[in-house]
């Protein structure tokens, strides 16, 4: 008869042949010891004090919650090619959801909430060929910088190509829906959705912010719906300064506190706030 911990071992050997691991005990070493190719697999609430690096080729799938307590960062991928399924990550300091310098990483039906940045951020040139989908972010507010930061979905300071935001929902945030304030390449966006952002804390409110000054980028719209955006400038659609022709199809902005502008756009089936 196996011991009590040989079951034990036998166990997580047996999860790890078949590319799982349950989650359990200290779940931050789980997930940063876990090897590529593996799916950590967690459930219920846990509440952290330190970001999660989670290494390349990793999976982390919920559905559960992970409040970080004023934590620098929340999940940061550590690697390309990382996956985080169904989770709802919450109170951290800067982005609830960091893709930093990494490429190929899906972002699935995830939540970000309550944070003090951007709920799910994508920076870096190396930043290539990610996906966020399916996912929410809200009520995400930085009272330190009067609402400035604070956006629900951010591709900005600098980012690869290929990036793509697919079927999200931003709304009630503290600054602007969609940010790609200096984004280093066109960014897609597919069936978005922005709403009542920049009422919070007064940022911008912008729903879809394309861009500033001084980029050239042709970002591609198909499919996005902007509403309620209030803050200090709260354009549904905005190009921000950006001279890239960008391209929206079906898109449509309607209630927000300033007209849309879009001074370089090719539009088709569209119905924007002018």
């Amino acid at each position: 008869m196996l011991h009590k911990s040989q079951l034990n071992i036998s166990l997580s050997v047996a999860l790890l042949v078949l590319g799982a691991v349950t989650a359990r005990g200290d779940i931050v070493s789980t997930i940063q010891n876990a090897k590529s190719g593996t799916t950590v697999n967690v459930s219920g609430t846990y509440s952290v004090t330190v970001p999660i690096y989670v290494p390349g080729g990793v999976t982390v799938t919920g559905p559960a919650t992970f409040n970080f307590n004023n934590a620098g960062n929340g999940f940061v991928p550590n690697g390309s090619n990382v996956r985080l399924n169904q989770l709802t990550v919450t109170g951290v300091n800067h982005p609830g959801i960091y893709i930093y310098n990494q490429s190929g990483c899906v972002i699935n039906s995830c939540v970000t909430t309550g944070n003090k940045d951007t709920g799910v951020m994508i920076q870096g040139s190396g930043s290539a060929n990610n996906t966020i989908q399916y996912c929410q972010s809200y009520n995400n507010v930085d009272t330190a910088t009067q609402g400035q930061n604070a956006d629900g979905f951010g591709c900005k300071f600098g980012s690869g190509s290929g990036n793509k935001f697919v079927n999200c929902i931003s709304h009630d945030n503290a600054d602007d829906g969609y940010d790609l304030w200096q984004a280093g390449a066109a960014v897609t966006f597919t069936s978005c959705q922005a709403y009542s952002n920049g009422k919070l804390a007064q940022g911008n409110g912008n729903g879809f912010k394309m861009g500033s000054s001084g980029m050239n980028l042709a970002h591609t719209l198909t499919g996005c719906i902007s509403h309620n955006a209030g803050g200090t400038t709260g354009c549904g659609f905005t190009q921000n300064g950006n001279t890239g022709n960008c391209h929206l199809t079906t898109c449509h902005s309607y209630s927000n506190k300033n007209k849309d502008v879009l001074n370089n756009c090719s539009l088709s089936n569209c119905t924007m706030q002018q």
